[in-house]
């Protein structure tokens, strides 16, 4: 799965927790992370994500969005460390860090 595809199966995942009162956005390309089994999209509000003002920013508790590659698993991560949500992933679904 190229990054483009990834976006999709993302942005299609954040939609699902926006709302017309706070809408939610990715920051920009650079900040995506390609693990090489997944991509790992951050993401906050809106209001946030364009002024950096900390009144705006969504709280504790949501983490990025990650696509799996070889599956298009998609979901948000929780507030539990990230690297510790990953190694999960790969345990539950008997893969390596390269995604086979």
């Amino acid at each position: 799965m190229d990054i483009e595809q990834a976006k999709v199966l993302a942005e299609r995942c954040l939609a699902r927790f926006s709302t017309a009162e706070e809408p939610l956005a990715f920051y920009g390309d650079e900040t995506i992370d390609d693990l090489g089994w997944c991509f790992v999209f951050p993401w906050n509000t809106a209001r946030f994500v364009e002024t950096r003002d900390f009144a705006h920013v969504r709280g504790p508790g949501y983490g990025p969005i990650v696509v799996v590659k070889g599956s298009g698993d998609t979901w948000m991560m929780n507030g539990l460390p990230e690297d510790q949500q990953l190694a999960a992933y790969l345990a539950e679904h008997g893969l390596s860090p390269d995604g086979k």
